[in-house]
């Protein structure tokens, strides 16, 4: 305990706060993204075999219950699991799946860089929206996995709300072209 009063003032930085502005702070969590991204890729993959396994212990009990001629189990709970687990498995079909569905050629990356500095301010912020994006559309995964147990009902609506709210939010910038050209405005 005693060397860990010793330690934190090698660890304090005094903070230059004439660097300091709202660019510098998006900046910094532009570049913290892709680390982000490969995190909550990784937690769906673990989230996805997790639900596979679970649905396949699942379906062992319903196939035991059945012999027993009991009506208690449903096989819907052990299929949307599975089926679940295997979309957050493969989590970057599902997204690109669900893009072609709103789009015809997704590209989530389909911004020019540009070198002024309010372009880049506005792809920061859309890197932002996508990773937002990513992890809305694995919570709506979630929500709609609990669709075959009781009181799944509830979260279905949900669930797919965040499931294409996600989708818009990945392909944001084609999302934002589609606005601007439904409202008459020009890009």
């Amino acid at each position: 305990m005693g060397l860990a009063l010793f330690a934190m003032p090698a660890y304090s930085q005094q903070p230059n706060v004439t660097d300091l502005s709202a660019q510098t702070i998006l900046v910094n969590i532009a570049e913290s993204i892709p680390n982000l991204m490969r995190l909550v890729t990784a937690i769906a993959y673990v989230m996805g075999m997790l639900m596979i396994i679970r649905g396949v212990v699942k379906l062992k009990h319903v196939g035991e219950a059945r012999t027993q001629m009991s009506h208690e189990h449903h096989l819907t709970g052990p299929i949307v699991q599975i089926a679940i687990g295997v979309m957050l498995l493969y989590i970057p079909t599902s997204v690109r799946v669900g893009m072609s569905t709103f789009w015809t050629n997704p590209n989530p990356y389909g911004y020019l860089q540009q070198e002024d500095q309010w372009s880049q301010f506005i792809n920061v912020c859309y890197l932002i929206v996508q990773f937002v994006g990513v992890v809305a559309f694995i919570r709506g995964l979630l929500m709609l996995s609990h669709l075959g147990g009781h009181g799944g009902q509830q979260n279905t609506s949900r669930g797919i709300t965040h499931i294409i709210g996600g989708i818009l939010c990945i392909n944001i910038y084609q999302f934002v072209q589609v606005i601007l050209a439904t409202v008459g405005i020009s890009s």
